[in-house]
């Protein structure tokens, strides 16, 4: 129940309303490496995460395999229809995961039921559109470090954890290529970029993690000051 206050499509339910959405809720959980769902099979739900770490990838058309988000505690993976239908990303588990399965025909019942959930899911493909909107124009008018500036931006939001030091490390294993397909550039560009922003002392980072360091730094960084 509590990762349901917490998750941004749940948090305005009230407890009651909680309580009837987790009758429909089934648990799962995948070990390192799993995959949770694969572009182009056809899923009868949605899965919130509760704990762990999935890696969301999108094929393109030459074959690669692009990151392009992390999913946390609190988000879904997987489409959100009232009725089945055929996810456009894979999610892969980067850790021991557990997530929430809710089928499409419950979620049609409790939006029915539930209008704050209704609202909820607007204002979540609301968010979604407007982060791929950002992506879209920045991939044209920022500059490669901009860009990668917004994306560890973004992780940092989601997964940051405050130190003691005043630093935020970044709660998950990153590899170059999840920073390169998020920002929407070759691993060399953002490694290059980070080299960069590390001199210059924005952020710290060695094999798998990354920490920033200044986040006022960072900002002026993206915003091109």
């Amino acid at each position: 129940m509590r990762v349901l206050a917490d998750a941004p499509l749940t948090r305005e339910l009230s407890p009651d309303d909680r309580r009837d959405l987790n009758g429909h809720l089934t648990a799962w959980s995948w070990a390192e490496g799993d995959p949770m769902v694969l572009a182009g099979d056809e899923i009868p739900g949605s899965y919130l995460v509760v704990s762990g770490r999935a890696r969301v990838t999108r094929d393109t058309a030459d074959g690669r395999e692009l990151t392009v988000d992390i999913a946390a505690p609190g988000d879904t993976v997987g489409p959100l229809h009232t009725e089945a239908a055929v996810a456009t990303e894979s999610a892969w588990a980067m850790e021991t995961t557990c997530a929430l399965f809710l089928p499409a025909h419950a979620l049609a019942e409790v939006v029915g039921d539930h209008p704050s959930l209704a609202l909820g899911l607007i204002r979540m493909q609301q968010d979604r559109l407007a982060q791929a909107r950002e992506q879209e124009i920045g991939h044209t008018t920022q500059s490669v470090e901009q860009r990668v500036g917004s994306t560890l931006r973004h992780l940092d939001r989601k997964l940051g954890s405050l130190q003691r030091d005043g630093s935020s490390l970044l709660q998950v294993r990153l590899r170059r290529d999840d920073i390169a397909g998020m920002a929407g550039t070759t691993v060399e560009s953002a490694s290059r970029a980070m080299a960069r922003m590390k001199k210059a002392g924005v952020i710290d980072s060695g094999r798998e993690w990354v920490s920033v360091l200044d986040r006022a730094a960072l900002e002026r960084l993206i915003a091109g000051d």
